[in-house]
């Protein structure tokens, strides 16, 4: 998933490819997001749904324009779909009470369980978890009985600088797993460091349990860290996590690449 080139209004290119990066379909989605998390829910049919933010907008006049709920769409190769328009949009309003604003949405496929990070009321970031099929029963909201709920450690509990933006989100089981980092100024630049942060989601506050330094795709020019999800693999649960690099400018043109870590404890 990515922004599209120049877009102000949340348009985003889905992107679907085979395990070496062959391109095998993509369709277009009108103002939904920035494209930072997405969360796939496999189905019998073959064409999954993907969960991510929609409805960016600006709230109030003058303010920068984000997105407030979670949403469901089918995938489907060649698809436009408009988030105020399209009747194939589930949407999900967060209706917890700590909720202040721009949720960002993975899901462990081993348990199916949806992870919500957001922007919270009583600290800056906060994590809550959900079994998926109750979330589509009953929504995001207090009600719904959320597994786990957390504030997230700051970049200062986790030894980072403001630099190092949020990059990612996943869960597997009881644990969560964060990733860190930025772009360099110019492409040519050396690459900056990246982080991955894993976390016990029934833990509290500024708690965390491993932070790493990654070097995965140092070489790859304007590399910034984007995304993560947990990959089914016949092996066993992999942390899948990746990076864009700028290939070229004027327009300018991505690529991404994704790296795996097997152990998902060390």
């Amino acid at each position: 998933m990515q922004t599209k080139v120049g877009s102000k209004t949340g348009d985003l290119w889905v992107t679907r490819t085979d395990l070496s990066g062959n391109v095998l379909g993509s369709m277009a989605l009108h103002a939904f997001d920035h494209g930072s998390s997405m969360g796939i829910q496999p189905n019998a049919s073959g064409s999954p749904f993907i969960w991510l933010a929609g409805d960016y907008r600006s709230l109030t006049p003058g303010t920068a324009p984000n997105s407030h709920t979670i949403c469901r769409i089918r995938y489907k190769d060649g698809g436009l779909i408009d988030y105020r328009t399209s009747p194939g949009v589930a949407e999900f309003k967060i209706g917890l009470s700590d909720f202040l604003d721009c949720p960002r949405p993975s899901i462990d496929p081993y348990t199916n369980r949806l992870l919500v990070r957001y922007m919270g009321t009583t600290s800056p970031w906060r994590l809550a978890l959900f079994d998926l099929s109750d979330v589509i029963a009953r929504g995001i909201n207090d009600d719904t009985r959320p597994l786990a709920k957390r504030a997230l450690p700051t970049n200062a509990q986790l030894g980072l600088s403001d630099s190092d933006l949020f990059q990612g989100v996943t869960s597997y089981g009881q644990y969560a797993y964060l990733s860190y980092g930025g772009a360099p100024a110019k492409p040519s630049d050396p690459a900056k460091l990246s982080y991955l942060v894993r976390l016990d989601i029934n833990q509290t506050g500024g708690q965390y349990n491993e932070k790493y330094t990654t070097t995965a795709g140092n070489s790859l020019p304007g590399r910034e860290p984007q995304g993560m999800a947990i990959w089914r693999s016949s092996s066993g649960p992999r942390l899948a996590f990746g990076f864009s690099s700028k290939i070229a400018v004027s327009p300018d043109e991505f690529q991404s690449t994704v790296f795996y870590k097997s152990d998902l404890a060390g």
